[in-house]
């Protein structure tokens, strides 16, 4: 049976019903997952006073970075202890490494960009020109957890802290407030409906797919081909044109080309 999902629109919580079940506020796993965006504490301070412990980066993350999460260890970080997990190292000083780690189980093209701090700041981010989607963990079937969840937990590993508290940011839109992930496999049907209430405002939507044998991945909706962005290793991923989902119809989403997709939708609860 082909599921059906509806934003509604309760106090300031954007909740969905998914054939009775709900899901919204915090980072449930699942076939559905609700994100809550919020700037980085250290981003806040900067665009008050200035990033005093890395007055280059908040510029830096300014320019480059796109969705993003982050998260702050109990005690400092040595850098020596973390260096080796990064395949390739851009910026490092006395006080923080900033380069790519790999994603466990996925090609170099799927490097997670990484700035790690002294005080304990870790944060994992895509660039700004690619799409969110390419976060979600297709090889794993899941949204319970998104590449840069992994590779914090990597870089947090070895240093020898605790993955805690994980908060997830997009760089390119400050006032989002959350992000959507919706997972489906072939074993489930393989196709669902999605309708986007009218009343709250929409930043980007974008898609991704995987499959074990590659013979070509579309992700379909209502029956029109989205456009891709990157494609190799059975695996790919995209942005959705705002003419293609629009507010307040109901679309039918079809990921049958593939093993695993995942629709992403980032947008503010007004």
């Amino acid at each position: 049976m082909k599921r059906q999902y509806r934003f509604l629109l309760i106090g300031v919580i954007a909740v969905g019903l998914v054939a009775g079940l709900s899901f919204g506020g915090g980072n449930q796993g699942g076939p559905e997952r609700t994100l809550s965006l919020q700037a980085p504490p250290f981003v806040e301070a900067a665009e008050g006073e200035g990033l005093a412990t890395a007055p280059n980066v908040a510029a830096q993350l300014a320019d480059e970075a796109g969705i993003s999460a982050y998260m702050q260890t109990s005690g400092a970080i040595d850098l020596t202890l973390v260096k080796d997990e990064f395949r390739t190292i851009e910026t490092q000083t006395s006080d923080y490494i900033i380069g790519s780690v790999p994603v466990t189980d996925y090609p170099e093209e799927f490097d997670v960009h990484v700035y790690v701090h002294t005080d304990g700041w870790i944060l994992a981010y895509y660039m700004n020109d690619e799409a969110t989607s390419k976060m979600a963990d297709v090889k794993g079937d899941t949204v319970s957890t998104t590449k840069l969840e992994t590779v914090i937990v990597i870089v947090a590993n070895a240093a020898g802290e605790p993955a805690a508290g994980i908060q997830y940011y997009d760089f390119r839109f400050p006032n989002a407030t959350n992000v959507l992930m919706v997972g489906e496999d072939d074993a489930d049907g393989a196709y669902f409906t999605i309708e986007l209430p009218s009343d709250y405002g929409y930043y980007e939507r974008s898609w991704a797919l995987r499959e074990d044998n590659f013979s070509g991945l579309s992700f379909l909706i209502d029956d029109s081909a989205a456009p891709t962005d990157w494609i190799g290793f059975s695996m790919a991923y995209g942005t959705i044109s705002s003419s293609m989902l629009l507010p307040g119809a109901s679309h039918d989403i079809d990921v049958s080309s593939g093993y695993y997709g995942a629709l992403v939708i980032t947008y503010r609860v007004p």
